[in-house]
């Protein structure tokens, strides 16, 4: 259902204006008399009159339409109010009222009651429990109402967030074209409001503080489609809240809501931050025509400042170019005979507006981002390097302005949309985040499990170690060479059949933590074998004997996210994968190049590639696939394989765990 009613109404009722001026009520209706040339009308049982403009009993009693009811009553009022809406034809309506879901008891049932009432009456309801809706031609919240129109759309799940994201805007005169403060999302969902500001043309980009997501699956068929159209930042709140409790798998203790959230994220296309001031820099590059790129040319007048940004540009994996050689000519005539034309390009301390000037423009047109800091000196100013600036608007030019007059000279910049920061580091993360903007992707899972599987789970919660091993072959995933032993007698002729040595673990039917219980015994001899079988036996009886294997310890992990479904990770295996966390996460189903990329960000790629060791990288990744399959054609809930070894003769599946 459309949500114009509710972004572009015709008219607009505020139920619960009050006379008191500190209220909420005659904020909101301050608020729209000053932004909003609609009609508006105060809906307030007690007062005839708010703000020198007659005011109505009930909604029924306005005589004309209502395309948008903001609502701010006592919260036990709130279903009667939505019924009068019901009943007047409103078509939308913003719930500013708390004490709904969000206090639990009591609040939850009565949220419900508010919605169920809404829909009989097909009534769009933004909240409850928000701060209201900012939009180009009205501002329906209780927050300050001048507010600087631009092209940026926030979209917040915290009211407080919102009024200082509004305050923030103000203070670095950041224009705004949308503030939508979601609430509880009782029936507005995010995804509907981030894709209708996709479309909107007065938007260049839209920026979501989030806390949870309504529905994951719907985010992940929708979002895709938007960040195609245009930017859209996102940050997280409740970054160290747990999304799954830790079992009897590692991939339990390593799985949360925020990694997962991160890779649903990097999924649909947007672009993710964990800071909130990357995140607020990050609209200088969104409202900006500049052609940014990963490639980046140092301009300074300060040595100093040159070595602190490069360090900057190699933590964030961005790139220092190479100055052409048919260029060093040029830059070395406008050069002290101190400076090198090298990058960082240092101008030294005595360069003033002219040198900036002309090292500009023999480097203007270089494929890259020119990063132009000025410490201000008294040979030169920010101010004066910022107007040398806005000669080359157009050419890739970001600037950073430290000193005395750096306030001035970034609004000159602002005010011809080149971006400026303050600090280095701080414009490189914002280069980072906005050059690496991973390509949107719609996740399609359909279960097509084998048969033999399906037959081998059936009715079970968890697999025992030996039948997940033989869930990994029929799935094509290579294993050592094992058996099961419940004798000595059996033991050695296990082993003598896969060759010396061998790797010895008790083997148990219910998912252990082995090596935690001193239940594996690598580097096994012949000699060997039946003394670790009885000392084995004493804590499982059964025995795991295998094929020992040389080669890197992967752990490859599958986990059910309660919001975006279906999860793999990749990392670091052994005894250190909590320890160590350089974990990756994608969502199922994962492509090669999706593989590819968590084996770089894990930190595996680089194990598995040094001193040439010729590892089999590509059976790793279809490794990863497989699994990504795996664990949607059987619903798996946990599961990891640690470790997987893998060698120059593929990967290999050595011990396993899932959970139903």
């Amino acid at each position: 259902m459309s949500l114009d009613s509710l972004f572009r109404p015709k008219s607009i009722a505020v139920v619960g204006a009050s006379r008191n001026r500190e209220k909420i009520g005659n904020i909101i209706l301050r608020n729209l008399l000053s932004t909003y040339r609609g009609k508006i009308y105060a809906v307030n049982n007690k007062a005839e009159d708010i703000e020198g403009m007659k005011s109505y009993k009930t909604l029924k009693d306005i005589p004309g339409d209502v395309d948008l009811a903001i609502i701010s009553v006592p919260r036990q009022f709130s279903v009667q109010v939505m019924e009068d809406a019901v009943e007047k034809g409103v078509k939308s309506a913003i719930v500013i009222t708390s004490g709904f879901k969000e206090i639990g008891g009591d609040g939850v049932k009565l949220e419900e009651d508010l919605i169920s009432t809404a829909r009989k009456g097909g009534i769009r309801v933004l909240g409850p429990n928000t701060m209201g809706l900012i939009s180009p031609d009205f501002n329906g919240t209780f927050a300050y109402a001048n507010i600087q129109r631009g092209e940026i759309a926030l979209v917040v799940q915290s009211g407080g967030i919102g009024a200082y994201m509004l305050d923030w805007a103000q203070r670095t005169r950041t224009g705004i074209s949308y503030l939508v403060s979601m609430g509880n999302q009782a029936d507005v969902k995010e995804y509907e409001v981030i894709d209708y500001l996709s479309k909107d043309p007065e938007t260049r980009g839209i920026f979501v503080y989030l806390e949870g997501v309504a529905d994951g699956e719907k985010f992940l068929e929708t979002i895709p489609d938007d960040t195609a159209r245009k930017p859209v930042v996102f940050i997280k709140g409740g970054a160290t809240a747990r999304g799954a409790e830790a079992v009897k798998t590692h991939t339990g203790s390593l799985a949360g809501s925020y990694e997962v959230f991160k890779a649903a994220i990097n999924t649909v296309g947007g672009i993710f931050v964990e800071d909130l001031s990357d995140f607020l820099n990050l609209t200088r590059f969104v409202t900006s025509p500049e052609p940014i790129k990963s490639d980046i040319l140092v301009v300074t007048n300060s040595g100093g400042h040159g070595v602190l940004t490069s360090d900057a540009i190699s933590r964030n994996n961005l790139n220092m170019i190479e100055i052409p050689e048919r260029i060093k000519g040029d830059l070395t005539k406008i050069l002290p005979p101190t400076s090198l034309p090298k990058n960082p390009l240092d101008l030294s301390g005595d360069a003033g507006r002219d040198r900036y000037l002309d090292a500009l423009k023999i480097v203007q047109d270089l494929d890259c981002t020119k990063l132009v800091i000025v410490q201000s000196l008294p040979v030169v100013s920010c101010s004066e390097v910022a107007k040398v600036l806005l000669n080359f608007k157009g050419k890739g030019v970001v600037g950073v302005m430290m000193g005395v007059d750096e306030e001035s000279a970034l609004r000159i910049l602002e005010s011809a949309s080149i971006p400026a920061f303050n600090f280095p580091e701080a414009a490189v993360r914002a280069i980072r985040y906005f050059t690496s903007k991973p390509n949107p992707r719609k996740k399609i899972r359909i279960a097509q499990p084998i048969s033999s599987a399906v037959e081998l789970a059936k009715g079970k919660q968890n697999l025992a170690d030996y039948e997940a091993l033989k869930l990994m072959e029929i799935y094509g995933i290579k294993t050592p060479a094992w058996g099961i032993a419940q004798s000595e007698e059996e033991a050695e002729r296990i082993a003598d059949n896969i060759g010396y040595p061998v790797v010895m673990k008790i083997s148990s039917d219910q998912p252990l933590h082995k090596t935690d219980m001193k239940g594996v015994v690598m580097n096994v001899e012949k000699d060997m074998v039946k003394s670790v079988f009885k000392e084995l036996y004493q804590i499982t009886k059964r025995v795991m004997i295998q094929q020992q294997l040389p080669g890197l310890e992967v752990f490859v992990g599958g986990l059910k996210d309660p919001v975006f479904g279906h999860t793999v990770l990749v990392g670091s295996g052994g005894i250190y994968v909590e320890v160590l966390k350089n974990v990756s996460y994608g969502l199922s189903p994962i492509y090669e190049d999706e593989a590819l990329e968590m084996l770089k960000e894990s930190k595996i790629h680089d194990m598995l590639t040094a001193r040439k060791r010729g590892y089999d990288e590509g059976s790793l990744i279809r490794t990863i696939i497989t699994i990504s399959r795996l664990i949607v054609d059987l619903n798996v809930k946990e599961m990891d394989i640690n470790p997987l070894i893998v060698n120059d003769k593929g990967a290999f599946a050595v011990d396993v765990r899932v959970v139903f």
